[in-house]
């Protein structure tokens, strides 16, 4: 080969690597733009579908607004030579009363009083909600002849509203509470009725004879009274003795009247074997309303209940807490009179369990004044037994149920010592339990101390208190700290402290006679200089 001819193959062979280079960058660049086109494409189809997105919000944010309405009646439907129907309906919305078309979308056929309409910026109905959910509460006070309704609010103020079609049929009575429309004029719900179950407490209380302390003579009376008929019934029967129909406890207050009709309650059930449902607590001024005839049907509802849970064989106890409250004297113009209905009521469903041996009516009062004479008479509240304040050794009693050996007490102390400390101190007559002062209508004055207005609900709140101030102590100190006579003393310091200020501004008559202090018509009741 010659020279020439082997430079022209080197060269060649050279122009060939060249190109191939060329190539493979050609190439690579190819994908390098196709990877960006790929890329480019990905935003664009981004960018269209955001855009897509934008325009479809400022379509709907550009509709007009829709309005809420209710639905009264069909006022007019025709069809026309082309067989399209052309409805107009008469609407309520806010104050305003129309009439508007109805699309040719919504079955006008299918439309009920009392139904939420949509209307669009033309007034025209173009769709249905459901009824309203919130609204006005009336309550039924009377039904006219022609189906409409008279309602009152809460203010007495009456009304004539017509009823939705889910209404048309109710069976409705007076006392009903009613929801109506935003407008007032369409009573679209009738509500659950607040009756008897909203008043009254059923249950089996857990409380024993055994927890309640000094009512010893008391206790025993109300046993007497109301467990052996329903215990002994066979001894009632062979004696001709009829069980009495009612107790009433009276006495000052936070004595331990409640805890005694609860007691009583858990002693018939776990006697009888019954579970639930022998105590019925009442809550009386709950009970009082102010429309016509309500209270009297509540107090016919309860008694209804009552014999219904004894006719199975249970003993009931119809509890009635602060019976002055709902049984007024009648006539004695301290209220609104509304005993004058509610007192003969009460008398009536009494009387009328002459017959069921089951239920007993128990009534706590802290003003036995104030009760009407009928409803104490024998024959219906028979038993009256007094729940008074405890003396020496009824306090003893009661404070040994919450001061007891097991609590942290100082060395070398039983809570028995510590007891009679607090006796002592509680029921001293010196300056330092002097309470008060009260006159009566002879010019006469008598001490009333500490002692004098003891309660078991007081005794409680005294070693509460000390409870509580070892409890803090023992936060601060990092150590348990013990109960002991000086941190008694300062309980019953605070609480005779309390009693003191209490009297302030008090009615001189009532304030003795819902204490029980023994004065004839006090016209002064004067706080004791502290000490």
């Amino acid at each position: 080969m010659t020279d020439a001819t082997a430079e022209r193959t080197s060269a060649g062979e050279h122009d060939d690597e060249g190109l191939e280079q060329r190539y493979r960058r050609m190439a690579e660049h190819a994908d390098v733009l196709q990877a960006k086109n790929h890329a480019l494409a990905q935003a664009l189809n981004r960018a269209g579908k955001e855009l897509r997105q934008a325009k479809s919000q400022l379509v709907s944010l550009a509709q007009p607004p829709e309005n809420f309405a209710v639905f009264v009646r069909v006022d007019s439907s025709r069809v026309d030579d082309d067989g399209v129907r052309h409805a107009a309906a008469e609407v309520v919305m806010g104050s305003r009363r129309m009439v508007v078309p109805v699309s040719g979308l919504v079955n006008v056929d299918r439309l009920s009083c009392g139904q939420t309409v949509l209307l669009n910026e033309n007034m025209v109905i173009v769709a249905t909600r459901d009824v309203a959910l919130a609204g006005t509460v009336r309550t039924l006070t009377e039904i006219l002849p022609s189906g409409r309704l008279v309602v009152c609010d809460q203010n007495g103020q009456a009304s004539v509203v017509i009823r939705a079609g889910a209404l048309t049929n109710a069976d409705l009575e007076r006392g009903d509470r009613l929801l109506t429309d935003p407008s007032g004029t369409i009573a679209v719900e009738s509500l659950p009725r607040q009756d008897e179950r909203d008043l009254v407490l059923e249950e089996v209380p857990d409380v024993s004879f055994a927890d309640i302390g000094g009512l010893d003579a008391q206790i025993d009376q109300i046993r007497d009274a109301v467990e052996l008929p329903f215990l002994h019934r066979d001894l009632f029967e062979r004696y001709d003795l009829n069980p009495p129909r009612g107790v009433l406890l009276y006495g000052p207050p936070g004595n331990g009247k409640t805890l005694i009709a609860k007691a009583v309650a858990n002693s018939l059930a776990r006697g009888s074997g019954s579970e639930a449902g022998v105590f019925l607590s009442v809550k009386g001024p709950e009970i009082l309303s102010k429309f016509v005839g309500e209270s009297e049907r509540i107090i016919r509802s309860i008694f209804d209940r009552a014999r219904k849970r004894a006719a199975s064989g249970v003993p009931v106890i119809v509890f009635i807490d602060e019976m002055d409250s709902l049984l007024r004297t009648r006539g004695s113009g301290v209220s609104s009179d509304v005993e004058t209905t509610i007192v003969p009521q009460f008398l009536a469903e009494l009387d009328g369990i002459e017959t069921l041996h089951n239920v007993m009516v128990i009534g706590a009062s802290n003003r036995v004044d104030m009760i009407d004479p009928a409803v104490l008479r024998p024959g219906r509240l028979d038993v009256k037994i007094r729940i008074d304040r405890p003396g020496r050794t009824q306090a003893a009693s009661i404070l040994r149920h919450y001061l007891t050996d097991d609590l942290p007490l100082a060395a070398g102390t039983t809570a028995d010592d510590l007891i009679a400390v607090m006796v002592g101190d509680i029921f001293r007559r010196d300056d330092s339990r002097h309470v008060c002062d009260v006159e009566d209508d002879h010019g006469e004055w008598t001490g009333v101390y500490f002692g004098d207005l003891i309660s078991g609900a007081m005794l409680k709140n005294i070693v509460d208190r000390a409870k509580t101030a070892a409890v803090k102590s023992s936060l601060v100190s990092g150590r348990e700290a013990e109960l002991d006579a000086t941190a008694l003393g300062r309980a019953v310091d605070e609480e005779c402290r309390e009693s003191m200020d209490s009297i302030t501004g008090a009615n001189p008559r009532q304030w003795t006679m819902l204490n029980g202090i023994d004065v004839n018509r006090a016209t002064a009741v004067v706080p004791a200089r502290r000490r």
